[in-house]
């Protein structure tokens, strides 16, 4: 069940993992009694969600919103990036120069055809105005740009290169620009949050045109006609303002603050899960006990933007198993699938539900992609200078997770003067120390070290003289790797940093991007035979996507404005 999803799967098939139930079917609208109606209705309210709203409500729709927290969503909790480009207001301030065309031609690379190319174009066409919205509505950037190659920017910094087009076999092909638009903050240590700059000025502007917001709601099952049309949804709401409310957000806050302590891979996780199974108990008792039914008729159409299922570890168990190790990169308790599944009840279809993207991110430090990444059995497999997705593809799709960075004397010394001296964010720089602390393995020559590795030593000295090689300019890198980035490694002694998946001091997170199958022109949910369901919608991580085959930063928040938009922008016709 990895690509597409059988139309007979549903709340009673063994695998369904999820709270959502089976339709309400009924012959027509004027058969129930309906607790209230609204032109258009959407199921979470993160970055797709709200976009959907706000593009509604201008449009002159009446809106009702629901989601099971507060709002926010993965877009609030994550790094802040928007990715757009073809010379969008704060790329022309930076100075930088960059067309519709060559964004059209590097993307083309990166999402290969999980949307067509009409929809790629579109997208890119439309991407600098898609910025243009955001700013109209109180979300701001910043054109400091940095020029250099990394996976974040350094404080002060809002303009980057958030993909892998600095490297030489992409900018071979398209020439690179910084699309990864970052949006203004004060100065911060924190790694994660910055996404409320975006959700919080949208959920604000929303409320001013009228959009009317449910928090700690949980939609539970869609209400269908018998001609099919999805006619409204059925929802648990915990009455605003109640003792019992009250208890049950502080619940739901507890369980997630505990949850992003530390990251779900490393030593200590597991007791702070067990703490915060207490707080969901908590939570889903007051619900069962307080929380009231509530029928919503939608007459346009129900907009499904309730993230992924990184955070349903049994979904990923089932359908991604290996990256079960992986760190879950989203909303705790958010990103648990419910959308898809409300999608799947109604016989929407779903793909790429095993696709994730897992980000094994090696600079900084500048050093580490300058050395080599190998397998258990020595053998490198992959260009250490791309975006940490397409180093993570590799790694954990065909490398069973395994990676292990080599390093000479001089790249070690060089990644701890970066970790110690650099300007990094704490979330780049206590993993980064961690790792060359703990995770380090050294020997005064490749052989030695080979054997405390438990690798075949001809193997990684075989892999070592071939990359020499091409650094030396004897013939080009095996796997593209621009010349600049390339350090013989000679001089010993010799060091292998352990940055597999499985890495206890050095996380590597993932998130879900498999979803519902949508009408790429107006976002509308389809069956397994491509036809649509008539007042279904679907955006953001619930739907598949532009990063459905490989991210890069900042494309999943850009596609939610997008996907969100696109559905607006057809129901409101």
């Amino acid at each position: 069940m990895g690509f597409g999803m059988q139309s007979e799967f549903g709340p009673a098939s063994a695998h369904w993992y999820s709270r959502v139930e089976s339709p309400e079917r009924v012959e027509g609208a004027d058969d129930l009694e309906w607790d209230a109606t609204t032109d258009f209705a959407v199921v979470g309210y993160g970055g797709a969600g709200v976009s959907a709203a706000l593009q509604a409500a201008e449009r002159g729709l009446s809106v009702l919103a629901v989601d099971a927290f507060a709002g926010g969503g993965a877009t609030a909790m994550n790094g802040g990036i928007f990715y757009a480009g073809g010379g969008t207001s704060v790329q022309r301030q930076a100075g930088v120069e960059d067309t519709v065309e060559e964004m059209f031609k590097y993307l083309r690379l990166e999402t290969q055809d999980v949307v067509s190319a009409q929809t790629l174009q579109r997208y890119c066409e439309g991407s600098s105005a898609d910025l243009d919205w955001l700013v109209s509505h109180g979300v701001r950037f910043d054109s400091a740009y940095y020029p250099k190659k990394t996976f974040y920017p350094p404080a002060g910094y809002f303009l980057y290169h958030s993909d892998s087009a600095l490297a030489a076999v992409y900018a071979a092909q398209a020439k690179p620009a910084p699309r990864g638009h970052k949006y203004w903050h004060a100065p911060s240590n924190q790694s994660v949050g910055f996404g409320i700059h975006l959700t919080e000025p949208l959920q604000a502007r929303a409320a001013t045109l009228g959009v009317d917001f449910w928090p700690r709601t949980e939609a539970r099952r869609l209400i269908v006609a018998a001609s099919g049309e999805v006619l409204g949804l059925a929802v648990i709401r915990m009455l605003p303002g109640l003792p019992s409310t009250i208890a049950y957000a502080e619940a739901q806050e507890k369980a997630r603050r505990l949850l992003q302590k530390l990251p779900s891979s490393m030593p200590g996780f597991a007791r702070l899960e067990r703490k915060a199974q207490h707080y969901w108990r908590q939570a889903e008792a007051l619900q069962r006990e307080h929380g009231v039914l509530r029928r919503i008729r939608a007459l346009r159409g129900v907009c499904l933007s309730a993230g992924g299922f990184i955070w349903n570890r049994q979904m990923v168990a089932n359908y991604a198993p290996k990256h079960v190790a992986s760190m879950a990169m989203g909303s705790p308790g958010g990103d648990n699938g419910s959308g898809i599944r409300l999608g799947q009840s109604v016989g929407g279809a779903a793909q790429l539900m095993d696709r994730m993207s897992s980000w094994r991110f090696i600079n900084p430090p500048s050093q580490w992609p300058k050395g080599i990444l190998v397998n258990s059995q020595g053998r490198r497999y992959v260009n250490e200078e791309l975006y940490g997705a397409a180093v993570g593809w590799a790694m954990n799709e065909h490398q069973s997770g395994e990676g292990y960075i080599i390093l000479d004397q001089a790249l070690y010394r060089g990644a701890w003067r970066e970790a110690v001296l650099d300007n990094l964010f704490p979330f780049m720089r206590i993993p980064l120390m961690l790792a060359l602390f703990f995770q380090s393995r050294k020997g005064q020559t490749l052989e030695k070290l080979a054997r405390k590795l438990n690798m075949p030593s001809e193997a990684l000295q075989e892999a070592v003289a071939r990359y020499n090689r091409g650094a030396d300019g004897l013939e080009p890198d095996e796997f593209g790797k621009s010349p600049l980035e390339c350090h013989a490694l000679r001089n010993g002694p010799f060091y292998a940093v352990d940055v597999s998946q499985c890495s206890k001091m050095f996380p590597c997170p993932a998130m879900s991007v498999g979803g519902l199958r949508v009408a790429e022109d107006t976002g509308q949910v389809l069956r397994e035979d491509g036809s649509v369901i008539s007042g279904l919608y679907a955006a953001g991580r619930t739907a598949i996507g532009l990063p459905s085959n490989l991210y890069v930063s900042g494309l999943s928040a850009a596609d939610c404005v997008f996907s969100g938009r696109r559905a607006a922008w057809h129901v409101s016709r």
